[in-house]
């Protein structure tokens, strides 16, 4: 029976039970396998995946560019990653609509019209607003002069937001198209932890080994130079995250990431409901567990794993890999990478590239290491009832459409990985204290007013109404920032777990979270009259 990879369309209708769906692979051989394995499925039959076109209309339906981010494996990630924004999008569509229509300026529009803007609005908010592609000389500390390439990404502008919250990877193989995808996705992170403010991120194009701490500076000090050269400009509603608390940052600001990523994981672990659904009981004590990564994320993440009861049984890394099912002691493995530099001819490691550890028997499989880690033919094998990113974009889509589809719980980078997100907008309103609180906080989800409520109380300051308050001081308790980053993954995760019910989505907690910063950046759009 011949196939072609066009006549294997998407299904757009929710998961179902023991469904693949394709992605060209560079390997024929395993792409003939899942197909192979496709046509010998009993249920559901073949006629329901394979179409020239689809019968039924949609409200909205995945631009065409997206759709084929699905089935190409060397896909780029930023239009992978719009393909998990435009499913979201399906989704919310006739809420968007519905909300539309209750704007006095389009309270006597028809359904019609009000489709077109939305339509027209959305088309608006896909593009970066900005990507800044700079290349400047930096002195070595040899004396030689080397020739040093930077991005910069800028995203959702578009929506009224005045400033932008993203990050900055150094790290040798980024792209353009790499910063334009991560921008993206911090837009729709930021909207989902209820931050009011659009997403940015930024990249330098080297491997960080290969470089001493002072070039590292010099470097970094260059780059945000020639970004300013480029029109990016201080301003009173400017600051920089990440710093030192010598210098005005939040004490332990690098743990942030593998705290909220904890955080992420009990939520849902802890929730009856979803263990059922993925057939788990409750709880992290007892699970087992594989890591992808042991780098800053990674290493305190499973460290924070096994103190909260969980076992290690797998460890992945670049150059070997490590599988042992009564378990791994973490410390002497740490111990032996920081002596030798790597875990290559550690204990039972094998030196090789295999990405076959991810099918191997755990309760748990996290990512926190590269972006698109798994693919479709590795993940229809997978054991694991909840897989983690940690990291940012490590599924493809029809890896994550596999594994909902076999109803296993991908907790998704959007949420997973807001920890350090959120460590970085409260050291911004912490260095914003001479803004008034209601402009800072303007479109911002209540929980952060509560936030600064608490401080301001603890420090004896004026109410957060209009005035000016001390936020985040160096003397504050450093828990307060623990605790507010698990209180706003709990406050989302919450409403995930309602998305989920309401629009019938199974485990797919990646679209819930998406939809919600949807909403709220529509919300923003439809109070201020932008773009509308």
């Amino acid at each position: 029976m011949n196939i072609s990879y066009q006549t294997i369309f998407l299904a757009h209708s929710e998961p179902l039970s023991d469904s693949f769906f394709i992605e060209r692979d560079v390997n024929v051989y395993q792409m003939a396998r899942v197909i192979h394995n496709v046509l010998n499925f009993k249920k559901p039959p073949l006629s329901q995946f394979i179409s020239t076109k689809t019968s039924i209309k949609l409200p909205y339906e995945i631009p065409e560019r997206y759709q084929n981010a699905f089935y190409l494996a060397n896909a780029s990630f930023y239009d992978s990653t719009n393909w998990f924004l435009h499913r979201a999008y399906e989704v919310v569509f006739p809420k968007l609509k519905s909300e539309l229509l209750k704007v006095d300026s389009y309270k006597n529009q028809t359904t019609d019209r009000a489709t077109e803007k939305i339509e027209e609005i959305i088309k608006i908010l896909d593009q970066c607003n900005s990507i800044i592609d700079v290349r400047f000389p930096v002195k070595r500390d040899n004396g030689l002069q080397e020739i040093i390439r930077g991005f910069r990404a800028q995203h959702g502008l578009s929506a009224g937001y005045s400033s932008c919250l993203g990050g900055l990877r150094i790290h040798e193989n980024i792209t353009r198209d790499h910063m334009k995808g991560l921008a993206v996705l911090s837009t729709y992170r930021n909207a989902c932890m209820g931050i009011n403010m659009a997403g940015a991120h930024g990249g330098i194009k080297i491997c960080p080994k290969n470089y001493s701490p002072d070039e590292l500076q010099r470097i970094v000090e260059l780059y945000c130079t020639e970004l300013i050269k480029k029109g990016y400009r201080q301003s009173l509603n400017m600051a920089s995250a990440g710093k030192s608390s010598d210098y005005g940052g939040i004490e332990n600001h690098e743990q942030m990431s593998s705290q909220g990523a904890l955080y992420a994981i009990n939520f849902f672990l802890n929730n009856e409901q979803i263990m059922n659904k993925v057939g788990l009981t409750t709880g992290i004590q007892g699970k087992t567990f594989i890591i992808q990564g042991l780098g800053k994320l990674g290493a305190p993440l499973a460290e924070l794993l096994v103190n909260g009861g969980a076992i290690c049984v797998g460890v992945k890394e670049q150059d070997a890999y490590l599988y042992d099912a009564k378990g791994i002691n973490l410390k002497e493995l740490y111990e032996y990478k920081a002596k030798n530099g790597s875990i290559v001819d550690y204990s039972m490691t094998k030196p090789y590239e295999n990405d076959s550890i991810y099918t191997e028997e755990c309760d748990i499989l996290v990512f926190a290491a590269y972006h698109k880690s798994l693919v479709c033919h590795i993940a229809k094998d997978v054991k694991a009832k909840v897989v983690v990113e940690a990291a940012d974009g490590p599924l493809t889509p029809t890896s994550h459409r596999i594994l909902t589809g076999k109803s296993k719980l991908v907790i998704p980078d959007i949420y997973a990985c807001s920890g350090a997100t959120v460590a970085s907008y409260l050291e911004y309103l912490r260095n914003m204290q001479q803004m008034r609180v209601g402009d800072l906080l303007r479109f911002s989800r209540n929980v952060y007013e509560n936030i600064l409520n608490r401080l301001s109380e603890k420090h004896d300051k004026v109410a957060a109404a209009g005035g000016s308050v001390q936020i985040l001081s160096s003397q504050d308790d450093p828990k307060i920032i623990t605790e507010s980053i698990e209180s706003i993954l709990t406050d989302t995760g919450n409403e995930i777990l309602r998305l989920l019910e309401h629009h019938k989505l199974g485990t797919d907690a990646r679209t819930a979270a998406y939809m919600i910063g949807i909403e709220n950046i529509f919300k923003a759009i439809y109070y201020q009259k932008i773009i509308i």
